[in-house]
């Protein structure tokens, strides 16, 4: 994927434009959305439950994570009905980072509200990065637009750069979706992995 990127034409947008577009693109998406997580840390600064764990408030941040989210339900049942839904492909290193211990658990909740949820070892893709990079953190709107999302050194999103080059976007889109058919459920792989472990038990 990165090397299909790198020969891409792209319009740069800051984070407010990224979300704007996103959203109205998929107003129109002729398919379904794929996103692709690779880092193995970021930050989350505005999400409550992000920012209890980061505090160091473990119980309170599983607390906010499993509260309903009626507004994300919707998100996802209005997906449903245009067609698409979005799968997420959360590539995973062994052991966990206390980030992942966190944000697996938070994504238990979305699962359940409705997203698509497929882990992948990184040892998957270890000759695919070898031969063409790290793969990339992107949104993958149908056949309509590519997002390569940004983030600053502490890895809070900045913004993305948007791709339309057709050849570029199911080139990509292709790519997501043949890692998605190596993944493991997220269910399974929580209950082995992550179920009842702490952040403070896992390296930094």
């Amino acid at each position: 994927m990165r090397d299909l990127l790198r020969t891409a034409s792209a319009r740069q947008l800051s984070l407010p434009e990224y979300e704007a577009d996103f959203y109205a693109t998929v107003e129109t998406v002729d398919g379904v959305i794929l996103k692709t997580e690779r880092a193995q840390t970021f930050r989350e600064p505005g999400s409550p439950s992000w920012e209890a764990f980061a505090a160091g408030r473990w119980d309170e941040a599983l607390r906010i994570a499993a509260e309903p989210n009626p507004e994300l339900a919707q998100f996802f049942a209005h997906l449903d009905g245009l067609g698409s839904g979005l799968h997420r492909l959360r590539i995973v290193e062994l052991p966990l980072t206390p980030y992942l211990i966190w944000e697996l658990n938070f994504l238990r909740f979305r699962a359940e509200a409705g997203e698509r949820i497929g882990v992948l070892d990184a040892e998957a893709v270890s000759e695919l990065e070898r031969e063409h990079g790290r793969v990339p953190e992107l949104m993958v709107a149908g056949s309509r637009a590519v997002y390569d999302v940004r983030y600053d050194d502490a890895g809070v999103p900045v913004g993305a750069e948007k791709i339309v080059e057709p050849e570029v976007v199911e080139g990509c889109r292709s790519q997501v979706l043949a890692l998605l058919d190596q993944t493991e459920p997220l269910d399974s792989f929580f209950r082995r992995e992550v179920d009842g472990r702490t952040p403070s038990a896992a390296r930094p």
